[in-house]
């Protein structure tokens, strides 16, 4: 079997190693980006509106927010009557029963954000009526990623306010001037807001949206060791149960099913860190191991020899010729981190 492209789940947005090293250099923690996408893979990272609006109905941690007043109780019997109001509902750390948008974390992980930070992701499910929701305010001191999924938003940014400053900004008179900006995100975008941003979003219509924060290393994880560093990549914040459903086989197409990241040459061999262990496999098998750090699909031709890079990679259950599942179904759904946060 022999091996062609490797499609990253940040081509969708990026044209290769160029574009990602340019938008490092000029925008990540500077300025606001706006990125629209080259292709439409961003469909299957995540559910549909009624989808979501299903898992928060099914136990999924949510909380709801209007004119900047929280509900945090997670009472599924209040999720239809806000919806209706147009209220904001969120389901925090969405990532731990969505596979393919933790897929999408580790690729910016891998190459924009690096390891050791604090993740955290939130899915909004907004069916607008123009409610402001959370206001004017900022995130603090994290990095933002947000993809529009369906419907539109409308987000108006401001230049980035003095760190320490309080999040709420709605409550107070901010002038509005140069720097300030408003922005229509269609599905599909990815936005990149930088530490300390002020933002209000508003929707008109029904939006469904995931936002990706990063947070700031601490001074020990600033220090830490090769292996350590290895480790946090290769997180994988997907809690176990039922996957909704498994995606067919394909001929063609092998999809990376884990992080993995590949140590240096020893010994005629190579250890490949994963989020279950280390394997020590032959050097035969680097070159195709590092290609998967951003957990990428790759085109394949022909059937793969017994011993050959791709087989012993199949074998571990590294690669597989099917997606990841869309959703999983949690066997403890009351432990998910969702509940804690806030």
């Amino acid at each position: 079997m022999r091996t062609g492209s490797a499609l990253s789940p940040l081509a969708t947005w990026f044209e290769g190693p160029a574009a990602i090293r340019t938008f490092r250099r000029r925008h990540l923690v500077r300025t606001v980006s706006l990125l629209p996408p080259r292709d439409r893979r961003w469909r299957g990272i995540a559910p549909d509106f009624a989808s979501a609006v299903a898992m928060a109905q099914a136990g999924a941690p949510f909380q709801i927010v209007a004119d900047r007043r929280y509900d945090r109780s997670g009472d599924s019997r209040r999720l239809a009557g806000a919806l209706a109001a147009g209220a904001t509902v969120f389901l925090p750390q969405v990532h731990q029963v969505l596979p393919r948008l933790m897929r999408l974390i580790v690729a910016v992980r891998t190459v924009l954000m690096g390891p050791l930070r604090e993740e955290r992701s939130f899915l909004f499910v907004v069916d607008g009526r123009g409610r402001p929701a959370m206001g004017l305010h900022h995130d603090g001191p994290v990095d933002a990623l947000w993809l529009q999924l369906e419907g539109r938003r409308t987000v108006t940014l401001g230049p980035p306010v003095r760190p320490g400053t309080r999040a709420d900004l709605g409550a107070h008179r901010v002038r509005r001037g140069r720097g300030w900006r408003t922005l229509d995100l269609d599905p599909g975008s990815l936005l990149h807001l930088p530490p300390w941003t002020p933002h209000d979003v508003v929707c008109h219509g029904r939006s469904l949206a995931v936002s990706l924060t990063w947070g700031r290393r601490s001074v020990r994880d600033t220090r830490a060791t090769p292996a350590r560093r290895r480790a946090g990549l290769v997180d994988w914040d997907v809690v176990s149960g039922r996957a909704d459903a498994l995606p067919g086989p394909s001929r063609s197409r092998l999809w990376t099913q884990v992080p993995v990241v590949a140590g240096p040459l020893a010994g005629g061999g190579f250890e490949l860190v994963t989020p279950d262990g280390v394997l020590r496999l032959p050097a035969s098998a680097r070159p195709l191991a590092r290609r998967l750090a951003t957990m990428p699909c790759i085109v394949v031709a022909g059937r793969p020899r017994a011993r050959s890079p791709l087989a012993q990679l199949l074998a571990h259950g590294v690669l597989a010729p099917h997606d990841l599942p869309l959703r999983i179904h949690p066997d403890a759904p009351e432990a998910l981190d969702g509940w804690q946060f806030g």
